[in-house]
């Protein structure tokens, strides 16, 4: 199944965690989303500078843009990762949507049930069955059906272990949403409301006036917390410079970036 010539999941064998996180405390922006679930042994990773302890049936979400600052395993570690395509994310719509994507933001990590943990592998398996049969007349839609079951028992998971308001998903909601993927997707590019309220095709007013209604807070507020939260992990690495990050926030110089760095954080 394919969005965009992309596949619309992708299994991670453990064995490639190396590829795609780097274990030497060196921060990972991942720009596709997916679910990691610890089936055996312990460990810990870090999002978005918050550490979180891991051992069976924990069950990790990740969004557009989310960090990976560390990720440790011990012995024993058995895990399952499945990635899921971007443009998927973003299509996705169903009722409160957006309260559950920020309680999965604000809680990547959760420890299921087993009841849980066997829903979701029972929909995984089927949906790697189901994929590999490429002469299927309807493989890309079976595939798409599939995703969006496995999005729908995630999202249950999430409103029965911490409540959702349900309801209708506003245009408002829609909004914030789109807004919240393209920060994942174009921090680097630019850090003005205007940018992203074209984006939408809204004024920056409406924009700042759907996020202080859907989160507390301002569109201006967003963007800030989402470059910030670029830069320090990214200044954590040892392998890159000041001037490579600069470069890779699209600041004009180190200069301009650090004062706005100490602007927003007190810090140098």
């Amino acid at each position: 199944a394919t969005t965009d010539s992309r596949p619309l999941f992708t299994y991670i064998d453990s064995k490639d965690y190396d590829l795609i996180i780097n274990e030497n405390n060196v921060p990972r922006v991942f720009n596709r989303g997916g679910i990691f679930i610890c089936l055996a042994g312990e460990g810990y990773v870090t999002i978005n500078e918050h550490k979180y302890p891991l051992s069976a049936r924990t069950m990790c979400v990740a969004f557009p843009g989310t960090i990976i600052q560390e990720f440790k395993r011990g012995e024993g570690f058995e895990s399952y990762t499945l990635r899921i395509d971007t443009g998927f994310l973003r299509e996705l719509n169903f009722p409160s949507a957006p309260e559950v994507h920020m309680l999965m933001r604000e809680n990547p990590c959760m420890v299921l049930s087993q009841e849980q943990l066997d829903s979701i592998l029972q929909i995984c398996n089927i949906m790697h069955e189901r994929d590999t049969r490429t002469d299927h007349p309807f493989r890309d839609q079976i595939n798409r059906h599939m995703l969006t079951l496995l999005c729908y028992e995630l999202a249950g998971i999430y409103a029965h272990d911490i409540p959702v308001k349900r309801e209708p998903c506003s245009r408002q909601d829609i909004i914030f949403r789109r807004f919240l993927s393209l920060l994942a997707t174009d921090i680097t590019i630019s850090r003005e409301v205007q940018y992203y309220a074209d984006k939408l095709c809204i004024t920056p007013k409406y924009l700042t006036i759907v996020t202080r209604q859907i989160s507390g807070s301002s569109a201006a507020n967003w963007i800030t917390r989402s470059v910030i939260l670029n830069a320090k992990a990214l200044l954590s690495s040892t392998q890159l410079t000041i001037q490579q990050v600069s470069n890779k926030l699209n600041f004009p110089n180190p200069s301009f970036f650090g004062q706005y760095f100490l602007r927003h954080t007190g810090m140098t």
